[in-house]
């Protein structure tokens, strides 16, 4: 999913309680209103400073807001707040494995089925025999990645077209796998385009309106959607951003990076509605996946070997012995979620400007929260 970094530490958010800052919005509550910390905002000052940094932070700990602000502007003539809509790149694809353990639980699939079986015919390739849907969710299938750059690429602000999709499944159906099935784990997108194909093959509708019917109506998520390429932004929706050293200022990112697909990369959402969505994973608090498909997709299924705290993969999450994540980089924005197990710590950072680091900004600030004051 259009990474122009390492993706070796990404994360994602598991919060195990309904926060308690609310009020009333419409028919909803609004789970996020702003909340300042002087701790917290002090470090995340030094971050514009050190870093530009602009978007928004949340920081809680046992289901209490501590911090959640907007920092920069969202666009030309907005500031980012606690409301603002962020791209949220590969954060998308602990959806799409949820949406295909809907369609395990429902027997329209077997997670040791192999994807020939589940594919449309036109992209069903000989190489990819022994790949099985549980491959593809824990990127262990050996079929190669995206390339950075190809003749038939036409890309919308890093947002790929159908004509894309397809040349880039055809490109990889002639290409030999990088690895046997299941011995190895490779970070690849293309394997979750392969799973959108799937579930749109299987449902019969579009990978979009699946999640938007199936996962994000059925969370609560009126504020998220799936990026459509041909889509009008929503005025709320921070525009993608990068610092220019040049001009000393943020400038539209027109940067060349990756393409990215709905399925690893297309979710479009807000601090309160990735709370809703992290209630998926508090016992019985949700209604869309049985507790045995959860424990799946946070359980690691292979080690990454990295060393570092989220050491595993599970099902579209990173997992450790005690932290849980994910993390994405699309055209325009950056993001990074951290979950401390232990204490039930849960940071996240939504950035609409690439050139910045997230990641130490998650980690910078959950150190602090974990340092006592």
């Amino acid at each position: 999913m259009n990474w122009r970094m390492s993706s070796s530490i990404t994360c994602a958010v598991f919060f195990l309680a309904s926060c308690s800052i609310h009020e009333p919005v419409g028919d909803r509550e609004k789970l996020v209103l702003e909340v300042n910390d002087s701790r917290f905002d002090s470090y995340l000052q030094k971050m514009v400073a050190k870093e530009h940094f602009t978007g928004v932070a949340l920081v809680m700990r046992e289901g209490n807001i501590l911090h959640a602000k907007g920092y920069g502007a969202a666009t030309s003539n907005r500031a980012n707040d606690v409301d603002t809509e962020f791209h949220v790149g590969s954060i998308t694809k602990e959806f799409t494995a949820a949406a295909i353990m809907q369609l395990v639980e429902k027997g329209v699939l077997k997670l040791d089925g192999h994807i020939n079986s589940y594919l449309p015919a036109k992209y069903r390739s000989e190489k990819w025999d022994a790949v099985t849907v549980h491959h593809l969710l824990s990127h262990t299938s050996g079929i190669p990645n995206y390339a950075v750059t190809r003749d038939y690429y036409h890309v919308v602000k890093g947002f790929c077209p159908a004509v894309t999709v397809d040349g880039m499944v055809r490109e990889a159906m002639g290409k030999d796998l990088e690895f046997s099935p299941g011995s190895k784990y490779a970070y690849a997108d293309l394997g979750y385009t392969l799973l959108g194909i799937i579930i749109e093959n299987q449902t019969h509708t579009s990978y979009a309106n699946y999640i938007k019917k199936h996962i994000l109506n059925a969370m609560g998520m009126a504020s998220s959607r799936i990026h459509v390429v041909g889509r009008a932004p929503d005025e709320d929706e921070a525009e993608g951003l990068r610092w220019s050293a040049e001009l000393g200022r943020h400038v539209p990112d027109d940067v060349v990076s990756l393409p990215s697909t709905a399925p690893d990369g297309g979710l479009i959402t807000t601090l309160g509605d990735f709370v809703r969505w992290a209630r998926i994973f508090s016992a019985g608090d949700q209604t869309i996946l049985s507790q045995d498909s959860i424990k799946l997709m946070s359980t690691p299924q292979i080690r990454i070997g990295n060393g570092g705290p989220l050491d595993g993969m599970g099902y579209g999450l990173y997992v450790g012995d005690r932290l849980i994540g994910h993390g994405g980089l699309v055209v325009g924005f950056s993001c990074q979620f951290v979950y401390d197990r232990d204490t039930r710590s849960l940071v996240v950072v939504f950035s609409n400007d690439v050139s910045g680091n997230p990641q130490e900004v998650v980690f910078g600030l959950l150190t602090l929260l974990l340092t006592p004051h």
